[in-house]
């Protein structure tokens, strides 16, 4: 049963935390949605910038192999060889580049950028459905390039039968891994075209 006398032994202290709670629970409820996902998003997007510089350092690091290779057995490749590698590399540099320009957004992203962390993490997904889609093709263009230097291996003669089998091996066993390696990559592309409409409706309700 409701008591008014204990509710006029209440001190001023104890009313005036009670008006602060009203207050604070008000302006809770009064708190619009979105902001309570800009703190999503920019702790996301604080994520994506250690990864997308993880991967930076990862992708150029990716050429150095390709390098070596190049200049150690230059000598002993023929001219065939020689004008599929130099046109690997003619071809894979200029798309590091623009892999590494793609992935700017979110790796040069500054903290005290606070204009709009959601339009920054939105470019960066975008991006990424870009880099998984080149990543996802690049898988059988590699076994392409591969299949084709055991051919040229094997019709000029350099080789004998029994490496020429090795080599096969080699090749298939670098199909089955880009074959994973491509439909890892196929997923990545749906799941950030998924976070893209996410992100695209999220700024439309903004």
């Amino acid at each position: 049963m409701h008591n008014p006398d204990k509710e006029n032994q209440k001190t001023p202290s104890d009313r005036t935390d009670e008006k602060q709670d009203d207050s604070l629970s008000a302006l809770w409820q009064a708190q619009p949605v979105t902001a309570i996902n800009l703190e999503k998003v920019k702790a996301n997007l604080s994520s994506e910038r250690k990864k997308q510089r993880c991967y930076m350092v990862m992708d150029s690091l990716m050429v150095f192999p390709a390098i070596y290779i190049l200049a150690k057995y230059w000598g002993n490749m023929s001219l065939v060889a020689q004008l599929m590698f130099v046109f690997m590399l003619a071809t894979s540099l200029p798309l590091l580049v623009y892999q590494l320009w793609l992935r700017r957004v979110a790796a040069f992203y500054k903290d005290s950028q606070t204009a709009d962390h959601l339009m920054q993490l939105t470019k960066q997904v975008k991006n990424n459905v870009k880099i998984a889609f080149m990543t996802k093709h690049s898988t059988w263009v590699a076994v392409v390039f591969g299949f084709a230097f055991i051919l040229e291996r094997y019709f000029l003669g350099d080789l004998a039968p029994e490496k020429v089998i090795k080599l096969i091996i080699v090749i298939s066993s670098m199909s089955i891994g880009m074959l994973i390696w491509y439909v890892w990559a196929h997923k990545r592309q749906k799941r950030f075209e998924r976070q893209l409409k996410t992100l695209e409706a999220m700024a439309q309700q903004d």
